[in-house]
């Protein structure tokens, strides 16, 4: 009889269990919800991966101070990738494995975001970054990777805007091309601008690439001057920028350059002279004018001394929707909190307001804000939509 007592008991343990399962955890979860990192903390994009830490261990200190996700505490784990994919790979199996982290912020690097969808799928832990080659969220076969999220406009959106601002808005018509070959962030914008800047009656004149490592680009850029070239659309990371833009002066070829985030600060403080940048316009998240990045820009400075750069915002969010998809889901399990991911509505930001569509894990409706430099200077141009994308 005992042994059947026994045996009753331990049956509906199992059966308590099993029915707790289903609607979430198996078990009491205790302790910080571990959310971790992949940067660039001391590489050639270091400058971003740093800011995108402090930005997310600003807004996980908030959240903290604030009680926490449904009671309980954010800690933040972060590695250093040095720029390298298989450091990326590594970095994620650890905080898998080790750490079990239950979500990861990745970094504002396509190449490294490349050489994680098929981890992710594998370990199904999910990742939300600001890589933006569509080949990171999205299938050859349209449908998206299941664990990869981004949470900024496409390099296809991204390019397409800058090449209707450019064309409609500076008239500019003959354009060059000069660009990184072998890094996918560079590549996946390359021929979205150029299908949109033709047609809609601009003209490429020519197309000049490099490689990683390259450091003279005088030859390509003489090339694209010797075309007619009025001005350059160059899709690069902020290092090479500053090469290009000493070596343009050093040929006399001073014409405007179309580009993104690469250009936002602090990039004319890299340069020699501050006054080299000047005709560039590029493409920003956020407007400095906007109030929902005062709080944030004030409590950044206080807590590091200096000014946030957009990358440290768009960390500072990839934590918020996070956060959101966690106490949405009222659960730390991965799948969980990916299936919160793919609900993620009209959710304010710092960059906006952000919406993510499950057929793509990408985000829907954001518009970018168009800066220039002028005389060293930044340049609030506000914001612009082609009209192909309202």
């Amino acid at each position: 009889m005992k042994r059947i007592l026994f045996l009753l008991v331990v049956i509906g343990l199992v059966g308590g269990l099993l029915f707790a399962g289903g609607k979430g955890e198996t078990k009491q979860e205790q302790g910080p919800i571990v959310i971790g990192a992949i940067q660039d903390l001391s590489g050639p994009t270091s400058v971003w991966g740093n800011a995108v830490r402090k930005g997310a261990e600003l807004a996980v200190e908030k959240i903290n101070a604030s009680g926490g996700i449904n009671g309980r505490k954010i800690e933040l784990k972060t590695y250093d990738v040095k720029l390298e994919p298989q450091e990326a790979i590594n970095a994620y199996n650890r905080l898998v494995d080790q750490d079990k982290a239950v979500a990861v912020i990745g970094p504002p690097i396509s190449n490294i975001g490349l050489s994680l969808t098929s981890l992710t799928a594998a370990k199904k832990v999910p990742i939300v970054g600001s890589f933006i080659d569509p080949r990171v969220t999205v299938q050859p076969d349209g449908n998206p990777h299941p664990y990869m999220f981004l949470m900024q406009p496409s390099s296809v959106q991204y390019s397409e805007i800058i090449a209707d601002f450019g064309l409609k808005k500076l008239g500019l018509k003959n354009v060059g091309v000069f660009y990184d070959q072998s890094n996918a962030f560079s590549v996946s914008q390359v021929q979205p601008f150029v299908n949109y800047w033709e047609k809609n009656g601009g003209k490429v004149v020519g197309s000049q690439v490099y490689k990683k490592g390259d450091k003279d680009f005088k030859t390509q850029l003489s090339k694209l001057k010797e075309a007619g070239a009025e001005c350059i659309y160059a899709p690069n990371y902020i290092q090479d920028q500053v090469l290009t833009i000493q070596q343009m002066d050093q040929i006399g070829f001073r014409v405007p350059i179309l580009d993104g985030l690469d250009f936002a600060p602090p990039f004319t403080t890299l340069l020699p002279d501050p006054k080299l940048a000047d005709k560039i316009y590029f493409a920003n998240n956020y407007s400095d004018n906007e109030p929902q990045l005062v709080e944030v820009r004030e409590a950044y400075k206080k807590k590091y001394n200096e000014e946030p750069i957009n990358k440290a915002y768009l960390g500072y969010d990839k934590i918020l929707i996070l956060a959101d998809a966690i106490k949405r889901a009222n659960s730390t399990d991965p799948t969980a909190i990916k299936n919160a991911l793919e609900q993620t509505k009209n959710l304010q930001c710092t960059t906006g307001v952000i919406t993510l569509s499950p057929k793509t894990h990408q985000p829907v409706g954001l518009s970018m804000v168009m800066y220039a430099i002028e005389k060293g200077q930044y340049k609030d141009l506000g914001r612009h939509v082609p009209e192909s994308h309202k």
